[in-house]
């Protein structure tokens, strides 16, 4: 999401210390953070509503607070990252290469974890989201790529806690005059959305007239919804916004769906077998504690997704 103004729903860490959550000890849920209320309002500086995630008896991310110094590199003295670009707001520079990201609340979160490793290099790798979500990909400390927390994903791969959370959000072309502010409304519309996503389960949830079109990657998606081939698109309310507040007046967020699960809520994702959760943790919290993860969130997310009208699925 471009540093251009997008939304603060961002659910800045939960204590201790989140396309697509939990709070897990007894510290979880009280420190002050920012996050998009189950009404689709914005409150600052309060607790973060975080629900436990169940994943048959054990818990969808790593609890526990380490020590920075036992942060294990795959690559010597280099943080690797991956992400599945575009990210308006999160990785802000370019829409495909990396190298040319200079901002954004993700790359500045991966900034500050690699100066509190103490480690030289920052290297960021652009992979598809489906392999990200899925574990398929490869050689990588951590993904931050606005990876929502599940059981499902969290067989194949491991979550540090949350860092921040989202409601999905609809896009449509700003010349678009049919309402979309019911369910029964939402289930006539032509919908696109990316494959593998919380959006993409939840419009399987929502149970619209024709399937939606799936798209392996968001660009993909954009350009269907611009070209007709859709008539509105699902993502995240914070990805919608920025993708709108960039298109010079072409596209709008008329509305965004609040579940009875809260929104969804992002996690730092490492490989399985990775050691690494704790120490990422315990970075996480100083930010939290520190005030600088909702500066971050001031500086990269800036626009209000609580004027936005809100669909409400039971």
């Amino acid at each position: 999401m471009r540093r251009f103004q997008i939304v603060i729903l961002a659910a800045l860490m939960l204590a201790g210390l989140a396309a697509c959550g939990s709070d897990s000890n007894d510290d979880a849920g009280d420190s002050p953070t920012t996050t998009a209320a189950s009404n689709g309002t914005t409150a600052t500086t309060v607790k973060a509503q975080a629900t436990p995630i169940d994943c048959g008896g054990t818990n969808a991310y790593v609890e526990e607070v380490g020590n920075e110094g036992d942060f294990k590199p795959v690559k010597a003295d280099t943080l690797s990252v991956v992400t599945s670009l575009p990210g308006p707001g999160f990785w802000v520079g370019s829409e495909t290469d990396p190298a040319d990201v200079t901002s954004g609340y993700e790359y500045d979160i991966a900034k500050a974890l690699q100066n509190a490793f103490g480690l030289a290099n920052l290297e960021v790798r652009n992979v598809s989201f489906d392999a990200i979500q899925s574990g398929a990909a490869k050689d990588y400390d951590l993904a931050l790529s606005q990876v929502t927390i599940t059981c499902d994903r969290a067989k194949n791969v491991t979550f540090t806690r949350p860092y921040f959370f989202s409601n999905q959000g609809v896009l449509v072309k700003s010349d678009f005059d049919k309402p979309i502010t019911t369910l029964e409304e939402a289930k006539a519309i032509k919908w696109g959305v990316q494959s593998t996503t919380t959006a993409a389960d939840l419009l399987e949830e929502i149970g619209t007239d024709s399937p939606p079109r799936a798209y392996p990657d968001l660009t993909d998606g954009y350009t269907a919804l611009r070209a007709g081939q859709v008539e509105a698109f699902l993502i995240d309310t914070a990805i919608n916004l920025g993708e709108a507040a960039n298109s010079n007046g072409e596209l709008k967020v008329p509305s965004q769906f609040v579940t009875a699960d809260g929104p969804d809520q992002y996690g730092a994702l490492l490989p399985k077998d990775s050691v690494n959760g704790p120490a990422i943790n315990a970075v996480f919290q100083e930010l939290e504690e520190s005030g600088e993860l909702t500066k971050l969130a001031q500086e990269n997310l800036t626009a209000d997704p609580g004027t936005l009208p809100t669909i409400n699925v039971p």
